[in-house]
């Protein structure tokens, strides 16, 4: 049993949490049930093993990595499935729009290290510091990862980055 103060920083934990893995998970799955369903399993998980996971100097982080391994699992075990399948009379929220899903489909044929780099660095909102801390590799590896992995899907999806620079001047 857990007692009330570590029940209460659960509680906190949980509020902070919930809302950046449901992002992070929907980023990686392009699945919406699919999202709700890793994050109840990650925070299950945290709430089992609270007692340990606290005494982390990054709860947080911890729960990231379970959520990016649980996610990993998954597709390894649906490989060859669509990324997506969504049928209208099967959705309880709406659907993302067709934009979002070339995004998700694009970040899923990154390699690995690119794609976590930039879901915690532009979905989660992680430093490349703490990217760096949380997946145990220099900082300038991890500038590299954003580069390369931004540049890989402004090519993927079509987009002219040189026009992207001239507009951000």
């Amino acid at each position: 049993m857990v007692d009330s103060s570590a029940e209460d920083d659960y509680e906190r934990f949980f509020d902070v949490a919930k809302r950046s893995l449901m992002g992070q998970a929907f980023l990686l799955t392009g699945e919406i049930e699919d999202s709700r369903d890793l994050v109840q399993e990650v925070l299950f998980r945290a709430w089992r093993e609270w007692p340990r996971i606290s005494r982390y100097e990054d709860p947080q982080g911890w729960a990231r990595r379970v959520l990016h391994n649980l996610t990993t699992d998954r597709w390894r075990r649906e490989r060859g499935r669509r990324l997506v399948k969504l049928m209208p009379d099967a959705l309880t929220t709406p659907a993302p729009d067709v934009g979002h899903l070339d995004v998700i489909e694009a970040l899923h044929r990154l390699p690995r290290d690119q794609q976590r780099s930039l879901v915690l660095h532009d979905v989660v909102g992680l430093s490349v510091v703490e990217i760096a801390t949380e997946l145990h590799a220099p900082g300038g590896t991890v500038r590299s990862w954003l580069s390369r992995g931004r540049a890989a899907l402004a090519a993927d999806l079509g987009i002219d980055q040189s026009r992207e620079e001239e507009a951000a001047e």
